[in-house]
């Protein structure tokens, strides 16, 4: 629990500061602070003595055959399961959590004016937002995704609580996370347009 707390507080608060401005930005973009994010994982939460076992001895004291140092000794742990096993949201996940939730705050209380009067709601479904031209910019992004995320039976509107949409949303972002392969990350972990809720 210790550990966790420290990724939050020391890591995750850096890594989300300002993240619906900056992080509308390309996956290719991204995938630098993602490898930073697992590598922080590993630290924190991976298996510590099998890293340090590597380091215990030299290889003059290894068997003859085990002196020079293969593939496995080099292979790092999958950061797949250590995400799970800790609840945690990838960056770009992160990115999608806070859009939606800064919409959803936004529109149910109807403040700041200045970026509630941005958001073009739909005359037809008050739910839905007419989206401006493409661009990385919070206000089409978060209105696209929300566009993509709702199933039209959904029951989630701007009167729900703010923290049953909160739980609602974590939930749905974790279970689109860790589907598909258990040890390795596909572009459909990532998806906006396979995030349901």
């Amino acid at each position: 629990q210790y550990y966790k707390d420290l990724y939050h507080t020391l890591f995750e608060s850096h890594l989300g500061f300002g993240i619906s401005v900056w992080g509308g930005i390309s996956n290719n973009r991204l995938e630098p602070l993602f490898k930073t994010q697992k590598k922080c994982i590993r630290i924190l939460f991976g298996d510590k003595e099998a890293y340090l076992e590597k380091f215990r001895t030299c290889a003059r004291t290894r068997p003859f055959g085990e002196q020079r140092l293969g593939v496995d000794f080099y292979k790092k742990e999958h950061s797949k399961p250590l995400f799970k096993n800790q609840k945690l949201l990838t960056v770009h996940n992160l990115y999608k959590y806070t859009c939606l939730l800064e919409l959803f705050k936004i529109n149910k209380l109807e403040e700041p004016l200045s970026l509630y009067s941005s958001f073009n709601r739909s005359p037809r479904r008050e739910d839905y937002f007419i989206t401006s031209q493409p661009s990385s910019q919070f206000i089409y992004q978060s209105s696209y995704m929300w566009n993509s995320c709702r199933q039209t039976s959904s029951k989630i509107s701007f009167n729900t609580p703010t923290n049953g949409f909160k739980n609602t949303l974590k939930i749905a972002l974790q279970e689109l996370q860790f589907k598909h392969d258990t040890l390795d990350w596909c572009e459909l972990n990532f998806a906006t347009n396979k995030l349901k809720f």
